[in-house]
């Protein structure tokens, strides 16, 4: 699900799209939420089944049931933003890039993110909420899902939301950077314009890179800009 809070006038002809977990925030969300929540072993156990990456996001989800908004917004709270993102958003935005994030998390998560970086979208699953009260309900996104045109062989990936939110800004690919730690941004890496490998351990995700950042630090991003 695409959300904007554009206020900018300007038109946009480039395009910053980050990562969440890991990139953005120091450690995940999920994972710090199973930490201070107490479903470690459950999370530990799904992630380590083998189920399609559409039933491990709904059995996932199930473990937040009976959680409250508010406890959630907490943990990711308690979670730092790398240093020098916020200031390097802002001369993204400045030399005319739309900056958003798309992850695997939930949108009540990603959304609190780009608002505390001025972002312009987050694109994320959809957990649902009764009464401010998670259901153990998801909703993926279609724009997740396989598209007959595009060669990605991967049934649930952040490439196919990418060519999505590149259409909705009518940015072309190559105008796109891409950030991100993790196996599951490797297409997303591979696709777009210049592609980075942040802070990873991943070698798959550095082979496709164009670019390895091996700190903490968005600095370099302003140099390929």
């Amino acid at each position: 699900m695409l959300t904007t809070t554009i206020t900018d006038t300007q038109p946009f002809g480039k395009m910053a799209i980050f990562d969440m977990d890991n990139t953005l925030l120091h450690k995940s969300f999920i994972y710090t939420a199973a930490d201070q929540l107490g479903f470690m072993p459950e999370l530990r156990a799904i992630v380590q089944a083998g189920y399609s990456d559409v039933v491990r996001t709904q059995k996932i989800a199930q473990l937040l049931k009976g959680r409250t908004r508010e406890e959630l917004i907490a943990v990711v709270r308690s979670i730092p933003l790398v240093e020098d993102a916020v200031s390097v958003i802002k001369e993204l935005k400045e030399k005319g890039y739309v900056c958003g994030i798309i992850s695997d998390s939930y949108t009540c998560i990603t959304n609190y993110v780009k608002d505390q970086l001025g972002m312009h979208f987050s694109c994320a699953n959809v957990l649902e909420f009764q009464d401010d009260i998670a259901t153990g309900v998801v909703s993926i996104p279609a724009d997740f899902l396989k598209l007959p045109d595009n060669d990605c062989n991967h049934d649930y990936c952040k490439c196919n939301m990418m060519q999505h939110v590149r259409s909705h800004y009518a940015i072309e690919m190559q105008n796109i950077l891409a950030i991100g730690d993790g196996m599951n941004d490797i297409c997303m890496v591979r696709k777009a314009g210049i592609g980075i490998a942040f802070n990873t351990e991943h070698d798959k995700l550095k082979e496709v890179a164009d670019h390895i950042f091996e700190e903490r630090t968005f600095m370099p991003l302003l140099g390929l800009a």
